[in-house]
């Protein structure tokens, strides 16, 4: 799929931050409902995949996995097509993404999909096109600062953990805002 392709989707999901394979974000994250980082793995895949189909699109803002041995193996157990916003912390996925047909590296570090008023980063952004007007913007890094406060500005912090671990479709999440506000 192309870019004006991408900026045409009818719907998605978002994540971010899985960093699947780090061992240090049980603790930097407080992720303390995982024995150890082989659980977590494995949970954030068995949430995954029972909701994205192989052919849906998961954005992914970044930070996936620690290592490329870990990148690889849960590359090849996830469903849907996968498109990443580089992370501060993917240098694992980069050594692997070309071993599969469905992960595509976009080398935007903002996309902007006007068709669902979305602004996708990896980093929380302080402006960004359509703020002024209620352009969502969704963004990771932000494991647990940065929060979603909905009544601050439209900015939405969708690392993995604010999400149940899972990923979360585009037409999902603009439900809970519009309900929230």
């Amino acid at each position: 799929m192309n870019k004006n392709g991408l900026k045409e989707l009818k719907d998605f999901y978002v994540t971010s931050d899985t960093w699947f394979g780090r061992n240090q974000i049980l603790q930097i994250a407080h992720r303390k409902t995982f024995k150890n980082v082989e659980e977590m793995n494995q949970r954030i895949i068995n949430k995954w995949n029972s909701c994205v189909g192989k052919n849906d699109i998961v954005f992914h803002l970044g930070n996936f996995a620690w290592d490329p041995d870990t990148a690889e193996k849960v590359l090849k157990k996830l469903n849907g097509r996968m498109y990443f916003l580089l992370g501060s912390a993917d240098e694992a996925l980069v050594e692997v993404y070309e071993k599969f047909k469905n992960v595509t590296i976009i080398e935007d570090q903002i996309i902007v999909l006007p068709l669902h008023d979305v602004v996708l980063s990896h980093f929380p952004l302080l402006m960004w096109a359509g703020k002024e007007s209620g352009t969502l913007h969704i963004h990771g890094h932000a494991t647990f600062n940065h929060p979603t406060d909905l009544t601050i500005e439209r900015r939405v912090n969708i690392c993995t953990d604010h999400w149940g671990f899972t990923p979360i479709k585009i037409s999902t999440l603009k439900d809970f805002i519009n309900d929230e506000i």
